[in-house]
């Protein structure tokens, strides 16, 4: 058995995850990670933050990874610069391959309104399919009003997830969001918050919760 360790900024690992666990370590709760007979150990905030990031979470009414849909996923795990302690690289962890869990928002109940199951993918790629009768044109106008209601929805969801979201980060998530409305008709429906929830079958946003703290810097357990 193999203790993995990345200490250093710019350190990597790619390996397709058999167990993620969450064990009691000299420093506090850790997860564990397991390939094949190789470990590697994370301090827990820090894995929860970039495993809640990649889409596993438990959905509820609390910010909860779901750690047993990890295995079977083949991640990627990085120490990245932080700027304001460079001896203490952030962890960083994105899916290399594997099923992408789908999107769970979470959500709280509301009295005398029963809880609406979130969106699965196999839902959301069905809703984004539906068929939408369009007119003959659009005007620059309706695509204009699109592309600024894209970078509005954007921007307010990467600056929920991400401590400083950048130009560049906005602009693509804008086209990659504009283009999926383009597919699924919705450029010729008025661009309203409630049209694209009604469409891809979500709960309202006004039911969603907060988003999740931000954490300054991560504390290495070894």
């Amino acid at each position: 058995m193999t203790i993995l360790k990345l200490p250093h900024e710019g350190d990597t690992y790619t390996g397709l995850v058999n167990r993620c666990v969450v064990e009691q370590g000299k420093y506090g709760d850790q997860v564990l990670f397991e390939f094949g007979p190789d470990r590697l150990y994370l301090p827990k905030l820090s894995a929860d933050r970039q495993l809640l990031r990649c889409g596993f979470d438990m959905g509820g009414s609390s910010p909860l990874v779901d750690y047993p849909q990890i295995a079977g996923n083949t991640l990627r795990f990085s120490r990245d610069h932080n700027a304001n302690a460079p001896d203490k690289p952030y962890w960083g962890i994105t899916i290399a391959t594997g099923n992408t869990p789908p999107l769970r928002k979470r959500m709280t109940e509301v009295p005398g309104i029963a809880p609406k199951v979130p969106a699965t993918q196999t839902t959301t790629i069905s809703a984004m399919q539906k068929t939408l009768t369009p007119p003959t044109t659009r005007s620059r106008q309706q695509v204009a009003a699109a592309y600024a209601w894209c970078l509005q929805t954007v921007a307010a969801a990467q600056a929920a997830a991400f401590p400083k979201p950048t130009s560049e980060s906005i602009q693509s998530g804008a086209a990659t969001l504009l283009i999926q409305l383009d597919k699924s008709g919705l450029l010729f429906e008025p661009i309203t918050l409630a049209t694209v929830a009604k469409a891809l079958e979500l709960t309202p946003p006004s039911q969603f919760e907060e988003p999740l703290p931000e954490y300054n810097e991560d504390n290495l357990p070894f």
